[in-house]
């Protein structure tokens, strides 16, 4: 798999201006992206229709559950696949029932605004579906272990149970991440507009050497 990856990388780098269309990882991030813009879309209509219908303050509770720790969790694990006999899809399963009762219950208490009701008990089970036909289902292996090694598998509360429990490691880690971040997108400078990158260079010495164009073929 190691060489798998570095293997990817490599095709990723050489596919020089048309490096975002070539390298499936920068695709799929893009994906991500507008799925969290839809994420919190979604979760505003929610908000809107559990207002509307002044549905009790403790069943927000429930919205959190689903929306957070179902939908949001999905998304931020993209496009990594998991079996149809997972956790994951158990998980995921049980929370979208739970949304639907979540839905009528707050719908039944003053029936407002019954057209947003039944868009969004749709988007409930329409949206999962969707998020099923953007994972990389056809893609190679060699291009889908580039993927899973660019991006993480744990549940959210997992997540944030680290975050509370050891918190300077999750600072380092984030800190690695946007170090990453701020390369990539220096190097992509540097590919580019080299005219600008030299500029920057001359005014941040600390990121001259980001400010290269990445060697191709390097291991």
């Amino acid at each position: 798999p190691e060489y798998l990856q570095n293997q990817s990388k490599s095709d990723c780098s050489m596919a020089g201006d048309n490096h975002d269309d070539a390298c499936p990882s920068v695709w799929y991030s893009r994906v991500r992206i507008g799925m969290v813009v839809c994420w919190a879309l979604m979760t505003g209509l929610d908000c809107w229709v559990w207002h509307k219908n002044r549905a009790p303050a403790w069943s927000i509770i429930v919205l959190v559950l689903t929306n957070v720790w179902g939908w949001l969790d999905a998304v931020l694990r993209y496009p990594i696949l998991h079996d149809i006999d997972s956790l994951f899809t158990l998980k995921n399963l049980l929370l979208i029932l739970l949304k639907i009762c979540w839905l009528i219950l707050v719908f039944m208490q003053n029936k407002a605004n019954p057209v947003s009701f039944v868009i969004c008990s749709m988007l409930a089970i329409i949206v999962p579906m969707f998020y099923a036909m953007f994972l990389p289902l056809d893609e190679t292996d060699q291009a889908y272990n580039l993927i899973k090694s660019t991006n993480s598998d744990d549940d959210l509360a997992v997540r944030l149970w680290r975050l509370v429990s050891n918190p300077r490691e999750s600072l380092q880690a984030f800190h690695r991440m946007r170090y990453k971040a701020v390369k990539r997108g220096l190097e992509k400078i540097a590919e580019r507009a080299p005219s600008m990158a030299d500029k920057l260079g001359e005014m941040s010495p600390t990121r001259r050497a980001m400010l290269r164009k990445p060697e191709i073929g390097r291991a």
